[in-house]
């Protein structure tokens, strides 16, 4: 099933967007049902030729977001969940501001100081 993704690197897209992304098609299409086993994360980061810290953090935040259950020493599952309802973000732009968003908030960082990072990286590469 994994076997259809093609990891992009030049995309412009992160990596594990790509692939969480990839997983959430594949719950929302029916591909993946509740109860469905994934790959070992290891397994995946060799199937796919990415760093095994990448897939972690692909199933953390599936996890986080209650898409898949997991925990230490057992294999990873799809989460008893309507699929239906799942909605991919509008782009990998959007996928990448909810994660700031969820980092910001574990961090600690304030709103003001947020932005101000964001447009200080807009500007160096606009100008």
């Amino acid at each position: 099933m994994f076997d259809t993704l093609k990891v992009d690197d030049k995309s412009g897209v992160p990596v594990w967007v790509q692939i969480r992304n990839f997983i959430v098609f594949l719950i929302r299409s029916g591909q993946l049902r509740p109860g469905d086993t994934l790959p070992t994360v290891r397994q995946l980061a060799v199937e796919l030729g990415v760093n095994y810290n990448t897939i972690h953090k692909v199933y953390q935040d599936l996890e986080t977001d209650g898409l898949i259950n997991s925990g230490r020493g057992r294999r990873s599952t799809i989460a008893d969940i309507n699929s239906e309802e799942l909605e991919m973000p509008p782009s990998p732009v959007d996928a990448i501001i909810e994660e700031l968003a969820r980092i910001t908030k574990e961090s600690g960082l304030t709103r003001a100081d947020v932005l101000s990072r964001v447009e200080r990286a807009l500007d160096s590469v606009e100008g």
